[in-house]
C-alpha cells in the first residue's frame, strides 16, 4: 500500500505566510520594516517560533501593549490562514486512487486540529497524524516520519512525502521516503534542490504521475482497490504525544 505524507504549516495551509505578513503589518504600523533576512535565517534553522518582539520593542523605544497589538495581529494572522492551492483537491485524488494519507508536522494537535476545521477539512479523512505532541525528535530528524510509518504499517519505499522546506526534505529523505518540495512564498527562497522533485504547486501535477514517477511499482499493489473500497476509519494518533517586504505572502502556531 502506498502512502502520502503531508507536512502540514506551509504546505496543506499557508501559514508559513500568514505568520510573516501578520508581522510585516505590525511593524508598519509602528513605521519600521520587519528584518525579512532575520526571519528567513531563523525558518532555515529550524529556530521557532519567529515572534520579533524584542526586535521591534527596541526600535520603537518605548512600551508596547502586547496583549492589544497580539490580538490585533492573530487576526490578521487568522484571515491568511487557508489552505495553499490544490489542497483539497489533493486530497480528493488520494482518496479517489486508494491512498493512505498522514501528517508529519512539527506542529501540535491542537494546532493542526484547530486549522484543519477552520478550512473546513475533517481530520478524520487522515489515516494517520503525528505531531510534536508524540514527544519524538523534531525535523530535520527522521523520527516523525520512521513512527508514521510504523504506524501505518507502510515501508518507506513505498511512501512519497509532500513537503515546503529544505528542512522537512531532509527528516524525509533521512527516513528513506521520497520526497516533492511544494515552496510557498517564503520557503520559495530557500533552495529545495535536495528534493527528489520540486513543483510549484500541489496541483501543477497530477497525483497519478508523481506516483509513477517516485514509486512506480504503486498500480500492481494487490492491497490497493481494497483500500479504494474499505478506507481507514480515521486518524490514529500517539499520546503524549530575499524580497519579501512588500510582497502579499499568506505563520503558523509557531507565529
Amino acid at each position: 500500500m502506498v502512502a502520502v505524507l503531508y507536512d502540514f504549516d506551509g504546505l496543506l495551509v499557508d501559514s508559513e505566510t500568514a505568520g510573516l505578513v501578520s508581522w510585516r503589518d505590525i511593524y508598519e504600523e509602528f513605521g519600521h520594516e520587519l528584518d525579512i533576512a532575520w526571519w528567513l535565517a531563523e525558518l532555515s534553522a529550524g529556530r521557532g517560533p519567529c515572534m520579533p518582539r524584542e526586535q521591534l520593542a527596541e526600535a520603537v523605544g518605548a512600551a508596547i501593549d502586547w496583549e492589544e497589538v497580539e490580538a490585533r495581529r492573530l487576526r490578521r494572522r487568522d484571515e491568511l490562514l487557508v489552505l495553499r492551492p490544490g489542497a483539497a483537491d489533493h486530497l480528493d485524488a488520494c482518496e479517489r486512487l486508494g491512498v493512505r494519507k498522514a501528517i508529519v508536522s512539527n506542529a501540535p494537535d491542537w494546532w493542526i486540529t484547530e486549522r484543519l476545521s477552520a478550512c473546513g477539512i475533517d481530520i478524520a479523512r487522515f489515516d494517520a497524524v503525528m505531531t510534536k505532541s508524540a514527544g519524538l525528535a523534531k525535523k530535520p530528524a527522521p523520527d516523525s516520519y520512521l513512527a508514521v510509518l510504523e504506524e501505518l504499517g507502510v515501508p518507506a519505499d513505498s511512501a512519497v512525502a509532500f513537503e515546503d522546506s529544505p528542512i522537512g526534505v531532509r527528516a524525509a529523505q533521512a527516513a528513506g521516503v521520497a520526497c516533492v518540495a511544494i515552496p510557498n512564498f517564503v520557503t520559495a527562497n530557500f533552495d529545495l534542490g535536495e528534493a527528489d522533485l520540486v513543483l510549484p504547486a500541489l496541483h501543477s501535477r497530477p497525483l497519478e504521475e508523481v506516483l509513477d514517477a517516485l514509486r512506480p511499482a504503486w498500480r500492481s499493489e494487490p492491497s490497493r482497490q481494497q483500500h479504494q473500497t474499505a478506507r481507514h476509519a480515521g486518524p490514529q494518533r500517539r499520546q503524549g504525544l530575499v524580497d519579501l517586504g512588500q510582497r502579499e505572502l499568506g505563520g503558523d502556531h509557531r507565529s
